[in-house]
């Protein structure tokens, strides 16, 4: 018999603006790949998770703002 594994909750794909306006991960994607090209280059995750709070107005989490940055910086690198 092999162990059941909890699956969890399924990632939704977006994230909300203080509006309540749904933003795709996709477009989050890219506009930390523009922060990253620009101004927020060397931050880390919980600066990155405050630049997108200020710039764009989203509610995001700290940790959904650093799961992302770190494969895009490699991938911009190469």
């Amino acid at each position: 018999m092999e162990p059941v594994k909890s699956e969890g909750r399924a990632i939704p794909g977006y994230s909300l603006k203080q509006d309540g306006t749904k933003v795709s991960d996709e477009q989050i994607k890219e506009w930390l790949m523009e922060g990253m090209e620009g101004e927020a280059y060397a931050y880390g995750y919980r600066k990155l998770t405050v630049f997108l709070r200020r710039t764009y107005g989203l509610c995001i989490n700290k940790k959904k703002a650093g799961t992302k940055p770190h494969y895009y910086r490699l991938e911009s690198i190469v």
